[in-house]
């Protein structure tokens, strides 16, 4: 049967490499780190590592037990961080996880208006993409997540924060930068930057209005993020559909935003671990992005009217 000294003599020959930087790290003798790992190798029955001429490499068998040994003390690391918090009356921290372009929009005006009444507690925010998010969620990794509106996933719960109209993104100067609204024909034959597909769940809405009236743009770039295909459309690559937030920041380096008549619309939502319980602290924040995502000027109206949907 595995023991937990065998897992952490593991764990600590594979991150300082050498048997002597283990040893140093458990505070214990070489020979010590040798027989821990020597007997958990018996125990799971296959070999963690090669043994040639002095030197140990680990075995593909020891790198894939090695990721789940990560995964687990990962959790463990954080129960002692916690323990530690609760022993000398550190402040609780939040972890959000966020799509990259809230994170730079949204998140520090939810931030300022939280820190008014917790100007203690430490935030962390985790920026990555929205299946990236599904799993921190579902793995209990985050404490909420801000994100686009998703399908019902099991042991995940959502509240609905706003829902915006997508715009079309030109450099300054373009020629339907004159008009005040873009339609679908308009971009037939334009350089696009569009979505990587597998990404975006919007991806088909944005095509199937292109589809249904015979427009053809010129895919030129696909890419995952938003503020990537603002710089792209800054830098004068083509034109691209998208999200309203990050618009005012790309203003100044010579993005023009139009509405885009097909009525392509955005939901976005709170997220949480199912089932779980919430702090005061975490209502408190979440009281915050509510408060924020009501006020949020975007410099030009793409609301979406729920009476009119």
């Amino acid at each position: 049967m595995m023991k937990f000294r065998q897992i952490e003599a593991f764990r600590c020959l594979m991150v300082a490499g050498t048997s002597i930087g283990a040893a140093r790290k458990m505070n214990i003798t070489q020979p010590a780190i040798s027989r821990l790992v020597s007997d958990l190798e018996e125990s799971l029955g296959f070999r963690l590592f090669n043994r040639s001429k002095g030197r140990l490499e680990p075995t593909t068998a020891g790198v894939r037990f090695y990721r789940a040994v990560e995964e687990n003390f990962l959790g463990l690391e954080r129960l002692t961080q916690v323990a530690s918090n609760i022993r000398n009356e550190t402040p609780e921290g939040i972890s959000v996880a966020c799509l990259f372009v809230l994170s730079t929009t949204l998140m520090p005006l939810v931030l300022k208006e939280f820190f008014k009444y917790h100007p203690d507690v430490p935030v962390t925010i985790d920026t990555c993409n929205g299946p990236e998010i599904l799993v921190r969620l579902q793995d209990m990794k985050v404490d909420m997540a801000i994100a686009l509106d998703f399908p019902p996933f099991a042991g995940i719960e959502i509240e609905k924060i706003l829902k915006v109209n997508v715009m079309c993104a030109m450099p300054e100067g373009h020629r339907l930068a004159s008009k005040e609204s873009i339609s679908p024909e308009d971009l037939h034959e334009e350089n696009m930057i569009g979505w990587v597909p597998i990404i975006s769940q919007n991806y088909e809405k944005e095509r199937q209005s292109l589809i249904d009236v015979g427009s053809v743009p010129r895919n030129v770039i696909k890419t995952h993020t938003s503020h990537t295909r603002y710089a792209m459309v800054a830098n004068g690559l083509g034109l691209s559909i998208v999200e309203p937030f990050a618009a005012k920041i790309w203003a100044s380096n010579g993005v023009v935003v139009r509405p885009f008549s097909a009525k392509i619309s955005y939901e976005y939502v709170l997220a949480y671990p199912g089932g779980g319980i919430r702090s005061q602290m975490m209502r408190d924040f979440r009281d915050a992005v509510m408060t924020v995502a009501a006020d949020y000027d975007f410099g030009f109206e793409t609301r979406v009217d729920e009476a009119n949907v």
